[in-house]
């Protein structure tokens, strides 16, 4: 089928096109002249592919293709390779011929990869020119890594004993590469069996389909081996699956070609027929047939070359490939479904074995449960993308929560510093713990050293506002390099990392490292020097990374909280909290108000994804009631409207009520339409029957918070839910002192661990639970239902 393209823009499908055009050229009159004559009669009789096509296929460079120039190849890459199997399928009347043709170019790279110089001496060149004929044994049962075989040590020679069922070639193969279980280790080894080996039977297998490709079972009973025809010594295993992973995407592309092949034959063979004096291919339901055919083979041809395009890729997986998984599964179904479009197609001629659509379908049914069945496949993909899909997010979180363990020791600092200037004070208490966990009671708080690091924080305060008033300093100011020793030493260059990580998220420069940059354009407008430390700074912590052309660039795993939405601004106010908490510890003048506590302010774009989007479903009733005219829904944050606005911008039906103790900022509330009332956060009332209240806990005194879940119950309509956003603190000591300190100076003297679940019943309510919890964000969501 032509394809035309811009010659200005180079497509996948140019190159590959390109590649089918030297295929034709190169191997294609060889292949029609060659291999297609005597096909069908090779099929009939159960004849095997001549193994002197190997040969031939050897002098003109086919064998050669892609194996390594030191052992006489051309060197060309896997996707090259792929192309060129696809076009042999496409050509060729015998399904065995392209199949035998690459089994022997990977078996022969298996060989190559081998411990042992002399087993490649000894083989490969016979392989590389056709004058040998090798064949795989691997599969015994479903599972794929069962092997009852077995290899014995006995001196200086192996024994081998057991039977391969399925063996590709076995029939025309002059040795095996033969994967067997070690009795002693039960480690999997591979070996190389001649065929000539005493104790080695071949037996052939009548199979319904791909008659010509010499399959086989092998039967080894005491065979005998030398140790220097052990593949590898050890972990044959893996090389397997290296080996399965390359034909599996072969596979898919000898499927792909062969599927071409009988579309073009099909229509070929129809165009000639006509019925009631008008041509077949004109009737709708015959085009539409073909346009199905053509859909599938597509699609298909897609799959199979993203599949080749990511074997050139240095990333991909050893052992498995999931696009060539894909490639598989979806060439195989599409096969089945094209076999049965051309069977209603041909009619009658679809089911006499001299016609070749019979043909076709015998022979894409084998195709189908080679290099695993359907099934397997879509259960190795299914658990690959699990474990890549959890994988994936506990990296995120690994990355979030190691900026997190920064900021515990810059609060460890200012602990220590608090407990020296005020060893009595408010929160010497919680001061104390910190210092603690840090390991940082015995580091000596002599006063050299504590006006040093007085000295240093009063730096460090001093740059984030600089840069907070859009007055960056050309420099980063002097560091902890010098001035402390032992532990103190280490816990300030790792504060030091999370503030130049706290500035450069504040000034947009960690998103601008989406994308590698220099220095000059990570910078913006920022000064190039202070931009130049940042960098280096953030680099030693590993935030950042350079590459070879020395552009600096973010850790990917920090991606999803770079790149804007709710996981952005709740990463960007857990850097100001602790910026703003510190300097409060240090002045005692307190920082903003509650827009400042967890689960408020900019929490509050996260929280209200999760309540709606992960968490509704487990709110029984409460989707039905916020789709009710006239729903309402309270929010008792008092944070200046913020965690109304990202209610109204989930809830966008229902009305919206915020509490604010204080007057909010004009147009606080952006483009959503909020009802304000001026009162402390106990003030729901009655008639104010709420489908659902919305009460953060952070700031509230147990006192308070009483008296905010009682007016919220009041407030609720029969089956209303209120759901209270409650600081989770981290696990790990320091995490959890440094949470306890900022909470103290956020003023929260609020409930132990349960008590708001009391708090909750107290007031009347049921199905209290836990209804989501996250340890990065630092947030657990409380629930309960009034009655």
């Amino acid at each position: 089928m032509a394809h035309a393209f811009d010659q200005g823009h180079r497509t996948l499908e140019a190159e590959v096109e390109q590649i089918r055009s030297e295929a034709r050229r190169r191997f294609g009159g060889f292949v029609l002249e060659t291999v297609n004559p005597g096909a069908y009669f090779r099929e009939r009789d159960w004849r095997l592919v001549d193994k002197h096509l190997l040969a031939r296929a050897a002098e003109i460079g086919l064998l050669q293709f892609s194996l390594p120039a030191h052992v006489g190849g051309a060197g060309r890459d896997k996707f090259e390779w792929g192309v060129v199997v696809e076009e042999l399928a496409r050509l060729s009347l015998d399904p065995g011929f392209s199949v035998l043709v690459d089994t022997t170019v990977e078996i022969a790279e298996v060989l190559l990869s081998s411990d042992g110089q002399e087993l490649i001496e000894r083989y490969v060149p016979d392989l590389v020119a056709g004058r040998l004929f090798v064949a795989l044994g691997a599969y015994e049962s479903k599972d794929p890594y069962d092997y009852e075989s077995t290899a014995r040590l006995e001196g200086e020679e192996w024994v081998l004993n057991g039977t391969k069922h399925f063996v590709t070639g076995g029939l025309a193969a002059d040795l095996f590469v033969m994967f067997v279980r070690d009795e002693a280790s039960n480690d999997v080894l591979a070996f190389v069996v001649e065929k000539d080996d005493p104790g080695v039977a071949v037996i052939p297998l009548e199979t319904m389909g791909l008659r010509t490709m010499g399959l086989a079972q092998v039967v080894l009973h005491d065979v005998r081996v030398p140790g220097w025809r052990q593949v590898w010594h050890a972990d044959a295993l893996s090389r397997f699956n290296t080996y399965a992973r390359g034909r599996r995407i072969m596979t898919a592309c000898g499927i792909t070609g062969a599927l071409q092949g009988v579309v073009e034959n099909c229509i070929e063979a129809l165009s000639s027929r006509r019925r009631s004096g008008r041509r077949v291919l004109d009737y709708p339901n015959v085009e539409r047939s073909i346009g199905e055919m053509r859909m599938l083979l597509e699609a298909s041809r897609a799959t199979v070359h993203r599949a080749l395009d990511g074997t050139r890729s240095p990333d991909r997986d050893a052992f498995f490939d999931e696009f060539a998984t894909v490639a598989k599964h979806h060439a195989a179904e599409s096969a089945v479904r094209i076999g049965q479009l051309v069977m209603n197609l041909q009619g009658g001629e679809g089911y006499i074995s001299t016609f070749p659509w019979e043909r076709f379908m015998r022979n894409v049914l084998g195709m189908i449960g080679g290099q695993g069945s359907q099934e397997l496949l879509l259960m190795q993909l299914g658990q690959r993308t699990i474990v890549g899909l959890e994988g994936k997010r506990v990296r995120e979180d690994a990355a979030e929560l190691s900026v997190a363990k920064l900021a515990d020791s810059w609060w460890a600092l200012h602990a220590a510093e608090a407990v020296v200037e005020d060893p009595a004070g408010e929160f010497a208490e919680a001061a104390w713990s910190v210092v603690s966990a840090a390991e940082l009671e015995s580091t000596g708080m002599d006063p050299d050293r504590h006006s040093e690091l007085v000295a240093f924080l009063d730096r460090a305060h001093a740059m984030a506002e600089a840069v907070r008033s859009g007055q960056a300093p050309d420099a980063m100011p002097r560091g902890p390099e010098g001035l402390f020793h032992g532990r103190l030493e280490g816990v300030a260059w790792v504060a030091w990392s999370w503030l130049a990580c706290a500035i450069a998220q504040e000034t947009g420069l960690l998103a601008r490292l989406l994308r590698p940059c220099t220095v000059k354009e990570a910078a913006a407008d920022l000064p190039e020097d202070f931009t130049r430390d940042l960098l280096k700074v953030l680099a030693g912590a590993s935030l950042v990374q350079t590459d070879t052309h020395g552009r600096y660039t973010i850790d990917q795993r920090l991606e999803q909280v770079l790149i804007g939405g709710p996981r952005t601004s709740a990463f960007a106010t857990r850097l100001r909290r602790a910026l703003a908490r510190a300097a409060q510890l240090r002045t005692g003048k307190p920082a903003a108000g509650r827009e400042l506590m967890a689960g408020c302010g900019d929490d509050s774009p996260a929280l209200g994804d999760v309540l709606v989007n992960s968490s509704l479903g487990r709110l029984e009733g409460l989707a039905d009631l916020l789709v009710t005219p006239g729903a309402r829904v309270g929010c008792a944050a008092g944070d200046g409207g913020r965690s109304a606005v990202a209610l109204a911008r989930n809830i966008p039906f229902a009305s919206i009520l915020a509490l604010e103790p204080r007057q909010p900022a004009p147009n606080a509330t952006g483009d959503v339409l909020v009802e304000t009332r001026a009162c402390d956060l106990d003030g729901f009332e009655e008639h104010d029957r709420l489908a659902l209240a919305w009460l953060p806990t952070a700031g509230l005194p147990t006192a308070g918070l009483r008296r905010a879940i009682t007016a919220c119950a009041a407030a609720l309509v029969p089956g209303g839910w209120i759901v209270l956003p409650n600081p989770l603190p981290p696990k790990h000591p320091i995490g959890a002192a440094a949470a306890r300190l900022e909470l103290e100076l956020a003023g929260w003297t609020g409930p132990a661990e349960g008590d708001v679940e009391a708090l909750l019943k107290e007031a009347g309510l049921g199905l209290v639970r836990t209804v989501w919890e996250d340890a990065v964000l630092g947030i657990r969501l409380t629930a309960a239902r009034r009655p």
